[in-house]
C-alpha cells in the first residue's frame, strides 16, 4: 500500500466561517489510518501519551486512535503540514484546540464512526449519536425536546415519545454546548432538564449567536451541528477510503 503523502508547499485548502464536515467510518478506515500514521506520523507526543493513559477495552482505544489520526489528517488539509505532530491546546473542559489564528474544529464519536467539523473562525460544535432505544421517562424526554426547541424552533415538531426524535433533540443540545465550550451539564441545567433552571448569565445571548442544523449521516445515526455561520444545507463529506484517494485529498487544495 502506498501511504506516503509527500511534502506540500501550500498552506492548506480554502476555509470560511462556514464549517466543512467529514464523516469517518473508523472501523473501515482503520487499516488506512494506521498505515498512514506509520509511514508519516501526524500524532503529537501528547496524543501518543494520552492513548497510553486511556483505559477501557482495546477496541475503544483503537477507535479513539483512529479518530485522532483522521482528525489530524483533516486538519492538515485545511491548516497545512505545519500542524503535524503539534500538541493541541486544551481549552476549558478539555476540548482540544489549535493555536490562535488557526482553524477551529470539533469532533464527535459514536461507536465506530466519527464526525469532524472544521471552520476558519468562529465557534463550532458537532454531535453524532447511534439510534437506540432510550430508557428515559416521558417527563425527561419532554424536557429535552422543550430545551432543544428553545434553541432551534425546528424542534417544536419533535415527538418526545419517539426515541429518534429525542436523540435529534439531544444532538442539537450537545452541539450547542460544545460550540459554546460550556459542557452539556451546564446547558441542561440552564434549560431545566436536570434541575430547576435559574438561568445562566450570558448563555442565552451566546446561544442566540449560533446557528443550528441537522446533518445528513448514514442510516442508524443522527447528528447536528452548531456554528457561528452555517449554509442553508451542510454537505457531509466522506473521509477518503483508499491510499490514492487520501493522497489526492491532501494534494488537491
Amino acid at each position: 500500500m502506498n501511504t506516503a503523502r509527500g511534502p506540500r508547499e501550500v498552506a492548506g485548502a480554502a476555509l470560511s466561517a462556514e464549517p466543512i464536515v467529514t464523516f469517518v467510518d473508523l472501523d473501515a478506515a482503520r487499516p488506512l489510518l494506521f498505515a498512514t500514521e506509520d509511514a508519516l506520523p501526524c500524532l503529537s507526543p501528547e496524543d501518543r501519551a494520552r492513548a497510553e493513559r486511556k483505559g477501557g477495552d482495546v477496541e475503544t482505544l483503537m477507535r479513539w486512535r483512529a479518530a485522532r489520526i483522521a482528525t489530524r489528517i483533516v486538519l492538515e488539509r485545511y491548516a497545512g503540514p505545519t500542524i503535524r505532530s503539534v500538541d493541541f491546546i486544551l481549552a476549558d473542559g478539555g476540548r482540544p484546540e489549535l493555536p490562535a489564528g488557526m482553524p477551529v474544529f470539533n469532533v464527535s464519536h459514536s461507536g465506530g464512526v466519527a464526525l469532524i467539523a472544521v471552520a476558519q473562525s468562529g465557534a463550532v460544535g458537532i454531535d453524532i449519536e447511534g439510534a437506540r432505544t432510550l430508557s428515559m421517562s416521558l417527563e425527561r424526554r419532554q424536557r429535552l425536546v422543550t430545551a432543544a426547541a428553545a434553541i432551534d424552533a425546528a424542534c417544536d415538531a419533535l415527538d418526545p415519545a419517539s426515541d429518534d426524535d429525542v436523540l435529534r433533540a439531544w444532538v442539537r443540545l450537545e452541539a450547542v454546548a460544545k460550540a459554546l465550550g460550556s459542557g452539556i451539564g451546564r446547558m441542561l441545567t440552564a434549560h431545566g432538564v436536570i434541575a430547576q433552571s435559574t438561568g445562566v448569565r450570558g448563555m442565552d445571548d451566546r446561544v442566540a449567536s449560533l446557528r443550528v442544523g441537522d446533518l445528513s449521516v448514514p442510516e442508524g445515526y443522527v447528528a447536528a451541528i452548531a456554528a457561528t455561520a452555517l449554509p442553508e444545507h451542510v454537505d457531509v463529506q466522506r473521509f477518503p477510503a483508499t491510499a490514492d484517494a487520501l493522497s489526492q485529498y491532501l494534494a488537491d487544495v
